[in-house]
């Protein structure tokens, strides 16, 4: 019923961290409006009536797209959506950290919460800097109001955030990860120990450990 299928890559990786799969892109767009000041700098005046009706058709499209969005959704964005709607959090809280999220071209302040079986992170939204990200880079952000349980996890890796040692990447059992960045490094090995042991190689014999 769409004038374009539009794509995008998956957040799965394989054992490699290669991003291999596709999932459908409903926010995906043929930029129109780049290809209409084209035709309005350099083209002819039929081809700026041409381009205008292929943009006002886009827009239509991009707006049914996102109307489908919200009320069906395939599997991938009903999975986001569902993330986002955090319930109370499960039993204590063990530690309450300020946190950045680490994402593409999004870096985004918070508060980390972890419990006896979960990690919550939910961002500060009336943060200036996270006022001025564009809405439509938000739409890819996973995790802005994360939830992860503790059994999903299956590595926990050190990670250098501009040039310091203050970040941890955690790795998930659906093969995608996340990212903090914290204040020091106290608080990077507060975080550690108050997460499940883990390692990659129980299957050689190696022991799982922080």
């Amino acid at each position: 019923s769409q004038l374009h299928d539009f794509w995008r890559l998956d957040y799965w990786e394989d054992d490699l961290r290669r991003r291999r799969r596709f999932v459908r892109n409903a926010f995906g767009s043929t930029h129109s409006d780049a290809l209409l000041k084209a035709a309005v700098e350099y083209g002819t005046e039929e081809d700026v009536v041409k381009s205008k009706k292929t943009f006002r058709s886009q827009a239509v499209v991009n707006q049914n797209a996102e109307t489908e969005l919200m009320l069906e959704g395939d599997d991938d964005t009903v999975s986001l959506l569902q993330e986002k709607e955090i319930d109370n959090l499960a039993g204590p809280v063990v530690l309450s950290t300020p946190a950045q999220l680490i994402a593409p071209v999004v870096v985004a302040k918070g508060t980390l919460s972890i419990t006896t079986t979960e990690i919550y992170f939910e961002v500060e939204e009336d943060d200036p800097a996270f006022k001025k990200i564009d809405p439509k880079v938000l739409t890819y952000t996973e995790g802005l109001h994360g939830k992860w349980m503790f059994s999903e996890i299956r590595a926990v890796f050190s990670r250098r955030y501009l040039l310091q040692n203050t970040a941890l990447e955690v790795f998930m059992a659906n093969r995608t990860s996340v990212m903090f960045n914290f204040p020091d490094q106290a608080t990077v090995k507060k975080v550690v120990y108050s997460l499940p042991r883990v390692g990659v190689g129980t299957s050689y014999g190696l022991p799982q450990a922080r």
